[in-house]
Parts: C-alpha cells; sequence; structure tokens
C-alpha cells in the first residue's frame, strides 16, 4: 500500500512543481527576468506608412486629452536613445481618419528612451456586431531595429474582447481633465 501511495504521489508533485515553475514565468525576458518584452498585438487593417513626427496627436479635435508617458528600454533594460513610437487610433467618436494625419504621428524618446504621447482618448467602434474596446495603435522601434507592434487598452473597459493581453491594459489617473497614464515598452533594439 506505502508504494501506491509514492506511485500515485510522484506525478502530483511533479505537476505542482513544474506548474509553479511556469506560472511564474510569464514570458520572453533577459537572463535575469528583470525586463520582459511587450506583448504584440495585431497590427490591424487602418495603419498608414509615413506619419509625421508629431509632439500631439488629434491636436485639433474634440476630446478628452490623454497622455501616456513611459521608457523604452531593451530586454536588458537599458534605455534606448531616441526610440521611435508610431501610433494610430480613432477620434473620440470611434472613427479612423483616412485622409490625413490627425490621428497619426511619430514620437520620438529622448537620449534617455522616456517618451510622452499626448493625444485625445480613443473611442471605441463596432466589428461585427461588436464592440471593440477603445484602444491606441502602436509600432515601437529603435531608430535601427524591427518595431514591436502592439495595442494599448484600458482598465475598466466593459469591451475587452480576445485581442486584449493583460499587461497591456493601462490604469488611468485623471487631474484638470486630462488623463494619465505610465507605460514601459521593452523591445528588441
Amino acid at each position: 500500500m506505502f508504494n501506491r501511495v509514492i506511485v500515485s504521489a510522484v506525478p502530483i508533485i511533479v505537476v505542482l512543481v513544474l506548474g509553479s515553475v511556469l506560472w511564474q514565468y510569464d514570458g520572453m525576458s533577459n537572463s535575469d527576468n528583470s525586463c520582459v518584452l511587450t506583448a504584440e498585438n495585431p497590427e490591424g487593417p487602418y495603419y498608414v506608412a509615413g506619419a509625421p513626427q508629431k509632439e500631439k496627436i488629434g491636436e485639433f479635435l474634440d476630446g478628452q486629452r490623454l497622455i501616456i508617458s513611459g521608457n523604452i528600454l531593451d530586454d536588458n533594460c537599458d534605455p534606448i536613445p531616441d526610440a521611435i513610437v508610431d501610433i494610430w487610433q480613432t477620434d473620440s467618436n470611434g472613427e479612423y481618419y483616412f485622409k490625413d494625419f490627425s490621428l497619426r504621428g511619430k514620437v520620438h524618446a529622448n537620449e534617455s528612451g522616456f517618451y510622452t504621447v499626448d493625444t485625445i482618448f480613443p473611442g471605441k467602434y463596432a466589428d461585427g456586431g461588436q464592440f471593440r474596446p477603445a484602444h491606441l495603435h502602436l509600432k515601437v522601434s529603435s531608430p535601427e531595429g524591427p518595431p514591436l507592434t502592439t495595442q494599448l487598452y484600458f482598465a475598466g473597459d466593459e469591451h475587452h474582447d480576445w485581442l486584449v493581453k493583460p499587461s497591456l491594459i493601462l490604469e488611468l489617473n485623471e487631474m484638470d481633465g486630462i488623463k494619465y497614464a505610465e507605460f514601459d515598452f521593452i523591445i528588441t533594439p
């Protein structure tokens, strides 16, 4: 009987130990697990290449201002100087603009890898009868490197869908009618 208990317990112990190790691992990272690469997310059908460099996105459009800032780092947690954030989004009514670059632009990080995106809060839109959550599309890259394509979402949105990854959800703060969030991008340089 003692042998049966041991034989039955061994697979359970292996599963528990292996599960514990895998549960702690949440993506690709450097050897000391300090910087995990930002999750990718689909580009979507509305990307238009050639967006100009801007300080504000949607500057002359109605909508609540949204400011997102943070650092762009490599997988060793080193800043990427002059990294580029290529952003596109909807207006506050959920409409994409195609005739101009009102809601498209490139923001450059400084020499320390710090960036600020100053835009308007994006609206939701129906896709196949279901609403997509409010989100921003981004391609983030070093000046020479390949872009990381992803989307950022917002906490508390009731329309989160299967594309929303927990690591891409921003917590918002509000002050003087402006929404603020912080997000660090970890990319391959």
